[in-house]
């Protein structure tokens, strides 16, 4: 794909996947290194969450601006009304099927905070700038293969579900953190169909989200938004079967709307 002059992008121009993975690595190096300086400066509060957040914003611009004048950027949506809420429709069943599942389980609760809403904005905004912002794009602007979409799709997700083996680290046992990341990985599909069938990452921000800070108000699983249960129960293995489902249904998605997904990738990187 030839593009107009601006900055060159030998990488992604002769080789776009490790150009694809190096736009999780280095988006994903400058959050941790900020996360740490918010840390310092706000401690582990509402307002670490928030810079968090604010830090994510300033990676969807630096990828928009690093890409100019090629790139459109990542905020434009290209759906209609009608057509983001059929894209939304599985997210909706998904909450109602986790709550039934949260109350039969007796492990819903409601314990809304600031800084769990700031949370949710963080991992909205800065999970989301550090997976997808730049990765898709990446991918579907330059792989050739008529396959681009599964090799983005593939390399984003697996990174993502892959990542929250760190949480391990922060206390949570073994196999049921292993499992969480395996389920985390079908969400991570969803989020990522919302940014390339809508063309705006504005949608799975704002998902991403609310899915989490709606799992931080009312799973008493959790313990700071990192799963502290000791092993693999029942309710845990159906929430993954859930999130597997939330997957095939976005792999479905994509492909009935294969046509379409190119058309607006096309749009936003100009020939």
């Amino acid at each position: 794909m030839e593009k107009k002059k601006g900055i060159p992008h030998a990488i992604c121009e002769k080789i776009p996947v490790l150009a694809v993975i190096l736009g999780i690595a280095i988006p994903f190096l400058i959050a941790g290194i900020t996360d740490s300086i918010g840390e310092s400066l706000f401690g582990n509060g509402a307002l670490h969450y928030l810079f968090t957040a604010f830090m994510g914003i300033v990676i969807l611009a630096l990828v928009r601006l690093w890409f100019l004048p090629a790139y459109k950027g990542a905020i434009k949506l290209h759906a209609s009304a009608g057509e983001l809420i059929r894209l939304l429709i599985p997210f909706f069943v998904y909450v109602l099927v986790s709550l039934v599942m949260s109350i039969i389980f007796k492990e819903f609760g409601f314990a809304p905070s600031l800084t769990k809403l700031c949370m949710g904005l963080a991992a909205g905004f800065g999970e989301e700038a550090m997976f997808r912002s730049a990765t898709i794009p990446i991918g579907l602007g330059y792989i050739k293969s008529e396959k681009k979409v599964a090799i983005t799709l593939g390399i984003s997700c697996v990174v993502f579900g892959l990542l929250h083996l760190a949480n391990i680290g922060a206390g949570g046992a073994p196999a049921v953190i292993a499992l969480q990341a395996f389920a985390t990985m079908f969400m991570g599909l969803y989020f990522a169909m919302l940014f390339i069938c809508s063309g705006s990452i504005l949608i799975p921000i704002i998902v991403h989200s609310f899915w989490d800070f709606y799992c931080f108000t009312t799973d008493i699983t959790l313990q700071d938004g990192i799963m502290m249960q000791e092993s693999i129960t029942l309710s845990l293995l159906l929430a993954v079967l859930v999130n597997v489902a939330i997957g095939i249904s976005a792999i479905v998605i994509l492909y009935k709307n294969y046509d379409k997904i190119m058309k607006i990738w096309n749009e936003k990187w100009s020939k």
